[in-house]
């Protein structure tokens, strides 16, 4: 169930499909990330790249199941293809992702011990950045 929508041939070498699917215990294999998100996403891991950090994506896409598991609201940016979660290993690798998905244009962060969410979903707050 793979965005068709998506040349993700565009996303490499940074990103390949598989990472944006639903890591649900169904193995519904939703994968629908929206080119928006990932257009900002890929920006965004082009500006660190030259500092060699890791930009592991460990959550993409949610199906509903999945989401709710997870915790997620009914609203979640991932339900709908516009969220990521993103491993971060330090502080520094924190700070550094951090500033550059600012950069690119995300405006919906949340900020977790070892990882940071990047939403740009519209229909949601603007402009918010919350901690887990």
């Amino acid at each position: 169930m793979t965005n068709s929508s998506i040349n993700w041939a565009d996303y490499l070498p940074f990103f390949k499909p598989y990472e944006f699917e639903c890591n649900c215990t169904h193995k519904c294999g939703l994968q629908n990330m929206t080119k928006e998100h990932m257009d900002l996403l890929f920006k965004a891991r082009k500006m660190v790249d030259h500092r060699g950090i890791k930009f592991d994506i460990i959550s993409g896409s949610r199906c509903t199941y999945w989401n709710k598991h997870e915790g997620g609201t009914f609203s979640s940016d991932h339900v709908t293809g516009e969220g990521s979660d993103i491993f971060v290993s330090g502080s520094r690798d924190r700070f550094l992702i951090l500033k550059a998905l600012i950069k690119v244009g995300f405006s919906r962060i949340g900020i977790g011990r070892t990882f940071l969410h990047a939403g740009s979903a519209a229909r949601n707050d603007q402009e918010v950045c919350w901690l887990y």
